[in-house]
Formats: structure tokens, C-alpha cells, sequence
């Protein structure tokens, strides 16, 4: 198989964690990872090395790719995943050889943000979904704190982590609409 990314060079056996083989570029450092060997490892592997990574993975990784991927075994274009939305990095994953494609430092990334462990739900609707919304609520949030400033945005937002708590919620917002003039 050649590099997705290097076209001219062959992905050789490369070891991610103990047990756990991919197949890497020797010139990019990226790597092609069956997540049928990834389930196979995780289920093996009880205790997930938790390497503390000092260095700053999210600025070691590549620059992202915008370009989609096309898959070395099967020539199908890969789909991009966003991982968190700490970090811009996306995943590239072959959907029909149920690959996925890590450029140099996403293994890395993936367990300083302790997602190592959940790769396969990273691909899934329900991630993805959950991303959009946090994102969506971040915009949200940004415009009330533009609106109404940051010390009282805080206020506001004390208020209502404590509301979410009580028992008691929905008449208290009642209580609160209808008497607010």
C-alpha cells in the first residue's frame, strides 16, 4: 500500500502501543489504522497505556489536510471526523475498509485528549452530533457575552447551573417570565 498523503511511498508495519500495529509512513509519519486491529487491541489491552505526553501535541500535529484523503487499499475517498473541539485536527476514515487514516502526531493528540481509548466512537453520528451541539452552544454563549459582558454573563450562567439543579425548575422559570415586567 502507498501513502495516501507521500503517493510514492510505501506504509510499512509501525507500532503505535504495545500490541497495537498500523501501517506508517517512514517520510510523513503518518499511519493507516485498521480499526478492526484497534477493537482487537482495546479489548486486549484492559489498562490503556496513559503515557503523560508533555510536549504540545495539538502543535506538533500537521497542518490539517483540507483536501479529502483517498484510501490506499481501496481507492474510495475517506471522510474527515472532528475530534474535539479543542483541537481543529480531524480523522480521516475509510467508511467501506473501515480504516482510519492518522497523520503525524494524532495518535499522540488522541491521548493527550484521552480519546485513545474511544476511537471508534469518534466516527460515529452521536459524536459528531454532540460536537456540533457543544459547538453551536459556544456561539451561543459568545453572543450573550458580547451582549451583555463577561462578569454578568458569569452571573447569569451561575444562576442557571444552579436552576438546572433544582427540583423545583420549571416553576421557578414560570415564576420568572411571568413576573418579569
Amino acid at each position: 500500500m502507498r501513502c495516501p498523503q507521500c503517493h510514492g511511498h510505501d506504509l510499512e508495519p509501525k507500532q503505535l502501543e504495545n500490541g497495537l500495529i498500523a501501517a506508517g509512513c517512514q517520510k510523513c509519519e503518518g499511519a493507516m489504522l485498521s480499526l478492526i486491529n484497534y477493537r482487537f487491541w482495546s479489548e486486549n489491552h484492559q489498562e490503556i497505556t496513559e503515557e503523560k505526553v508533555n510536549v504540545d501535541v495539538m502543535e506538533q500535529a500537521d497542518e490539517q489536510h483540507e483536501k479529502a484523503q483517498v484510501c490506499p487499499k481501496c481507492s474510495r475517498l475517506m471522510t474527515k471526523f472532528r475530534i474535539d473541539l479543542s483541537t481543529a485536527q480531524q480523522l480521516d476514515l475509510c467508511t467501506h475498509c473501515d480504516e482510519a487514516w492518522l497523520d503525524k502526531g494524532e495518535w499522540r493528540l488522541l491521548k493527550q485528549l484521552e480519546l485513545h481509548g474511544q476511537l471508534p466512537k469518534i466516527f460515529t453520528d452521536a459524536w459528531q452530533r454532540k460536537l456540533r451541539i457543544q459547538r453551536m452552544q459556544n456561539v451561543v454563549k459568545q453572543r450573550y457575552i458580547a451582549m451583555i459582558g463577561e462578569d454578568r454573563f458569569q452571573q447569569v450562567d451561575d444562576f442557571k447551573q444552579w436552576l438546572d439543579q433544582q427540583p423545583e425548575k420549571d416553576e421557578i422559570k414560570q415564576y420568572l417570565i411571568t413576573t418579569y415586567e
